[in-house]
């Protein structure tokens, strides 16, 4: 083997360990993800809650100042009003970065807000999480109204 062959063959293979590493961690956030949307659309709060760190902060629909923390007993009580979510994601893309994931979607369905008001359309996803214990927690997030068309 040529003297230059041998660090060309061993930096091809730790680009492929490293490409297969970041593809299971994506996939990892990416169930991540629809897990916390099902939890949500089936109102298991207890299972939606897990997917949030303590700290979590960000932005809901309707263009609503800073949420801060995660309040299981606020959205609970939002469900027993009547609020429901059905939502899905498409077009997911992730980015991995160490312990840290990005991720951008489109979310399409319905909310049902109390009082029986229907809001039918898309959104604009994104959401940052963090690996904790084993587990991909969200930290920052942004739902806002998709005005014009995805690509």
């Amino acid at each position: 083997m040529r003297q230059w062959m041998r660090p060309l063959a061993i930096v091809v293979c730790l680009l492929a360990v490293r490409t297969s590493v970041v593809g299971a961690q994506e996939e990892a956030v990416r169930a991540a993800m629809l897990e916390t949307i099902a939890a949500w659309t089936n109102g298991d709060f207890d299972r939606f809650a897990q997917s949030y760190h303590p700290e979590t902060r960000g932005f809901l629909f309707g263009g609503g100042v800073l949420a801060r923390g995660f309040n299981q007993a606020a959205l609970e009580a939002a469900y027993e009003a009547g609020f429901r979510a059905s939502m899905e994601l498409r077009d997911i893309e992730i980015k991995v970065l160490g312990s840290v994931a990005v991720a951008v979607a489109y979310a399409d369905g319905a909310l049902t807000l109390p009082g029986g008001e229907v809001q039918e359309g898309s959104w604009r996803y994104s959401e940052t999480r963090v690996l904790e214990g084993g587990s991909w927690k969200i930290i920052q997030y942004h739902f806002s109204e998709l005005t014009s068309p995805a690509r």
